[in-house]
């Protein structure tokens, strides 16, 4: 049997098929697009916000709205990613006239530079058998103490409860104090009335790390204290929720 597929208006058409025949076609045609309707919608559905149930960083990256990311439009997102998957290192021009560009990224983590004082860290999270997002806007250089936001958001990337999936570390975490010395905290805590820290996302794993970066700003003579008793890092294991 022999198809045509050009009719004399430039159109598409099936020949060698009976009128009557290609009529029943149509209809069924029509009939099985009216019955998928329900399921496209539902998709469409999964889909809004511009992220699908199944969590691509890629398409977080690009739709996300979060601290940090508000100065970076969507074109330039996707062609951070773009350019990142061609093996290239490409800076794209921010709202605020600075330069962006990707520094790490996998199949569940994604680290963006967004200027020389700020960076955001996204890290795709399991929950039972869904996923939720993890982000981490930190601020901050040599200069200026590094201090750390941290957010969740859900497949639809709506925020999410921050208490419900993380618990900050208190300030007597980050530091070793032997028995009997307990009275130094006291000291240490008038030097240190507000603490800052900055939280990193591990690019291997789920790992939250969280530095205390109060150096920088406590008064000199207290640093030898400080130093003979902190810790360098606090790590916290995601067990569908930080806890340090």
């Amino acid at each position: 049997m022999r198809f045509s597929i050009k009719n004399r208006n430039g159109g598409v058409a099936l020949s060698g098929l009976s009128p009557r025949l290609t009529k029943k076609s149509f209809k069924w045609v029509a009939v099985l697009a009216v019955a998928l309707l329900p399921f496209l919608s539902l998709a469409a559905g999964e889909k809004k916000g511009g992220v699908s149930a199944g969590m691509n960083i890629r398409d977080v990256f690009a739709n996300l709205h979060t601290p940090g990311l508000e100065t970076v439009r969507k074109s330039a997102r996707l062609d951070l990613t773009d350019y990142w998957e061609a093996d290239s290192v490409h800076k794209v021009v921010t709202i605020a006239g600075g330069a962006a560009w990707l520094e790490a990224l996998t199949a569940d983590y994604l680290r963006v530079r967004i200027s020389p004082v700020s960076v955001v860290e996204l890290r795709i999270l399991p929950v039972g058998t869904k996923k939720i997002v993890g982000c981490v806007y930190t601020v901050g250089d040599s200069v200026q103490a590094k201090d750390s936001e941290i957010n969740f958001y859900d497949s639809s990337l709506r925020p999410l409860d921050k208490k419900k999936y993380f618990k900050a570390p208190e300030l007597e975490e980050f530091f070793n104090i032997p028995k009997g010395e307990e009275s130094i905290f006291k000291e240490i805590r008038e030097e240190v009335p507000f603490p800052t820290v900055a939280y990193s996302f591990s690019p291997d794993n789920t790992t939250l790390t969280a530095r205390l970066t109060v150096e920088d700003y406590v008064s000199p003579d207290c640093l030898p204290l400080l130093r003979k008793y902190m810790q360098k890092d606090l790590t916290a294991k995601w067990k569908g929720k930080y806890k340090f």
